[in-house]
């Protein structure tokens, strides 16, 4: 999952942007009915056959985490497809990694030094066990059998970091290709077409981690590069946007999705009941995938991240429904704190099972234990839990993080603007 980043909405910097934020809290608000309902032993797992219709209407939530790596891609990327196409300053290398390293790991290494000391404490088998997660190594190099409990779905995480890392690199190569055009709309154009080999990218990696011989759930399906569709259409909003900026017109697609974005919500709830059934798959279940099924849900999740996130996104959208879904206070706050909610739903799953090292024994891995609370009784503590939890993260870790990030940022600007004088000054 991604982290929040602060825009507004429609492009520019220095406000949250509400509907951005509220859209973040119902995506993690799915992604943890989906963890919960797995747990709770109502969404089917191989021999486990599904508990009812609910268990497929919310194994099809899974169609909500890919747009957070669509987010990523768009908020990341802008800043530079406007250094291409705009003609803004590039990115300072070091201030963009300084922000999002103290925007994603304090956080993050919190809840996996927590996670290794109350669940997985009775599992160390040595040095490397301790600092493959804190290294963020744990979804790279073959560790631990069963996994560490409670760090699941960090895996985005060192996804995150891979792409992070990558992107002044890409955003690089991508510049010097697209600079070869004369004009913003040649520019733009020019950057779409590498885009289009990330999508392409990402589903052949799709095919090759579901192939027979890889086993479920193989290390490489966790790797950025089966995401790598999700982060194209990011970074392709933020081409047009760049475009938008520099020629000072309203693109063809902004106009679509501003006289009709509730019709792309409607599209985006079509994709979601067709994710339900689960097309050359079995619905209720979350056996991991055949081939042809896997193709299936990544073209779906591709455009339901599209659908879903351009209303939001696109500038001068207007609509009640949107704003009123979106931008209430309840929604925006669990958007803002989500980044903790996510990080600590699982550890708070094991906790109330009771499954792990301060239980006394190796944790379990989660199959063997799901079905031993019921549905409600686990969504309820997870969610007040990892709210409480989440809080206190936001504003005792990820908010001085962020502070601290500005400072730094701000200092290192000073000290390369200093520099830039000095070398440029003429001697007396």
């Amino acid at each position: 999952m991604t982290s929040p980043e602060i825009i507004s909405n429609g492009g520019g910097s220095g406000k949250r942007a509400p509907r951005l934020d509220g859209l973040r809290g119902y995506l993690a608000l799915g992604v943890i009915i989906v963890h919960v309902a797995f747990a709770a032993g109502v969404i089917g797992f191989y021999d486990k056959p599904a508990d009812s219709i609910w268990a497929v209407l919310v194994q099809g939530f899974n169609v909500l985490l890919p747009p957070f790596f669509v987010m990523s891609g768009l908020l990341l990327y802008r800043p530079f497809a406007r250094a291409t196409i705009v003609g803004t300053p590039r990115p300072a290398i070091k201030g963009y990694l300084i922000k999002r390293m103290l925007r994603i790991l304090p956080a993050y290494w919190l809840v996996a030094v927590a996670a290794l000391l109350l669940l997985n404490a009775k599992s160390v088998d040595g040095v490397w066990y301790v600092l493959s997660p804190l290294l963020l190594m744990h979804n790279y190099v073959p560790g631990p059998e069963l996994g560490y409990a409670g760090l699941e779905p960090t895996w985005t995480v060192p996804a995150e970091v891979t792409f992070y890392l990558a992107l002044p690199i890409l955003a690089w190569i991508f510049d010097r290709y697209a600079r070869k055009a004369a004009t913003p709309a040649g520019k733009a154009r020019r950057l779409i077409v590498p885009l289009a080999v990330f999508v392409l990218v990402g589903l052949a990696w799709t095919v090759y981690t579901h192939l027979e011989f890889m086993g479920p759930f193989p290390y490489e399906y966790f790797w950025v590069i089966g995401f790598t569709g999700f982060l194209a259409i990011g970074m392709g909003l933020a081409i047009l946007a760049a475009y938008a900026e520099a020629t000072n017109t309203t693109p063809r697609f902004y106009r679509a999705v501003a006289r009709r974005p509730l019709l792309f919500w409607l599209g985006a709830l079509v994709i979601y009941v067709v994710n339900c059934i689960r097309p050359f798959g079995k619905p209720g279940m979350a056996d991991y995938a055949t081939v042809p099924e896997a193709l299936a849900e990544m073209v779906l999740f591709l455009v339901f991240a599209l659908l879903i996130i351009a209303p939001v996104v696109v500038p001068n959208v207007r609509s009640a429904f949107i704003d009123g879904v979106l931008t209430n206070r309840p929604m925006r706050f669990f958007g803002r704190i989500s980044y903790g909610v996510y990080l600590w739903h699982f550890v708070l799953q094991y906790l109330w099972l009771q499954n792990g090292s301060i239980f006394g024994a190796a944790p379990l891995p989660m199959p063997a234990v799901m079905g031993k609370a019921g549905f409600w009784e686990l969504l309820t503590v997870v969610l007040v839990g990892t709210v409480v939890i989440a809080t206190i993260s936001y504003y005792l870790v990820e908010l001085p993080a962020m502070r601290l990030r500005e400072r730094l940022v701000a200092s290192s600007g000073r000290r390369q603007a200093e520099r830039e004088e000095e070398r440029t000054r003429v001697p007396a």
